[in-house]
């Protein structure tokens, strides 16, 4: 996800998506959308390598049980 938000089409739409907005808000937000976007980058970023450890840790205690059961 985070992948997506940073490729230079979706900041184009990001930014294409402005024109929809009365003149008079458009650097408001403007404003908002780079603070959801630093916010997405600040907070985002490790709660995804939290949960892709946690996904990988869970295949290796999962995978050395079973290999332990079986040579058992």
């Amino acid at each position: 996800m985070l992948w997506i938000m940073r490729r230079p089409w979706m900041k184009g739409l990001q930014r294409s998506s402005l024109r929809l907005v009365r003149e008079a808000r458009r650097s408001e937000v403007s404003q908002s959308i780079k603070r959801q976007n630093r916010w997405a980058r600040r907070v985002g970023l490790p709660l995804l390598t939290i949960s892709i450890n946690l996904l990988l840790a869970s295949i290796v205690i999962t995978t050395s049980y079973f290999f332990i059961l079986g040579v058992y």
